[in-house]
């Protein structure tokens, strides 16, 4: 079989709306199948003084170095210069420029999770912001319990144990295991598809919720998932080392380090989905 995707994202676009109604921000999303009408709203938006986000496959970018295709990146487009748009990029690239050209393939390129010409603009709201640590709370609790209450057994916990129960195999099943398990292993770790990189992420916003909550139950649990992150991170390597070796037992022993995973992170997410 293909590389198989380790995702340990939410489903697209939804993150972003997440965050806007959790702080009442007001969120305009717009698509449209017409690359000119694209490029015309972004130039607009831009004239306003607007930064605008934009979905799309870095693949089609002339700066770009992947050799794989995701259409579901994010990137903030600041401004342009004649026909060349500057786009912040991942904290490894930062500002990228890229043409107009490249821009609207990578906009229209079709693909899983993709979008027609995707861009959003935020704006701030009409009154006050909510309160900050009841809205972190709240969004604490609802990521738990999504976790806790997969709708599909590829998903949260159950996923977790899913993926370990398909490792041991993938040294015979892949197509060319040698590079498939050290791309999913990069992917993972440096990629932002999950892994220790998104465990630490969430460690920093437990303790960020610890200080505005004042709930010290938070700062607990972030101590608990940095100890996760860097379990997350022995598994990047474990897989790694056995792309480059073809042996299977760090793939077994990556699988075994998974499944203990799915446990304590359920674990975890239980004391969150019910905090002290």
């Amino acid at each position: 079989m293909p590389t198989p995707f380790l995702g340990g994202r939410i489903k697209p676009d939804r993150l972003t709306a997440h965050l806007t109604e959790a702080l009442g921000l007001r969120l305009t999303v717009r698509e449209t199948s017409s690359p000119r009408r694209a490029r015309e709203q972004l130039l607009r938006d831009l004239d306003a003084g607007t930064v605008v986000g934009l979905k799309l496959d870095r693949f089609d970018l002339d700066y770009s170095t992947d050799d794989y295709r995701f259409a579901a990146h994010y990137v903030a487009c600041v401004g342009y210069d004649d026909d060349r748009f500057a786009l912040v990029e991942t904290r490894p690239l930062g500002l990228k420029w890229a043409s107009g050209a490249s821009l609207a393939r990578a906009r229209s390129a079709r693909g899983p999770m993709s979008s027609r010409s995707l861009s959003f603009t935020i704006a701030p709201p009409n009154g006050p912001l909510p309160d900050l640590g009841e809205a972190a709370r709240r969004s604490v609790k609802a990521a738990a319990e999504s976790f806790l209450n997969p709708p599909i057994s590829n998903l949260g916990f159950k996923g977790m144990h899913k993926a370990a129960d398909l490792m041991p195999g993938w040294i015979d099943g892949l197509e060319s295991p040698e590079e498939a398990l050290v791309e999913i292993s990069t992917i993972m770790e440096e990629g932002g598809t999950g892994g220790g990189f998104f465990r630490t992420l969430w460690a920093d916003f437990l303790a960020e919720t610890a200080e505005l909550t004042g709930a010290g139950e938070y700062g607990d649990l972030s101590d608990a998932y940095r100890v996760v992150s860097r379990k997350w991170t022995r598994v990047a390597a474990l897989l790694r080392e056995a792309g480059a070796t073809r042996d299977r037992a760090p793939v077994e022993r990556a699988s075994t380090l998974v499944h203990e995973l799915a446990e304590e992170e359920h674990r975890l997410m239980r004391r969150l989905s019910d905090p002290a």
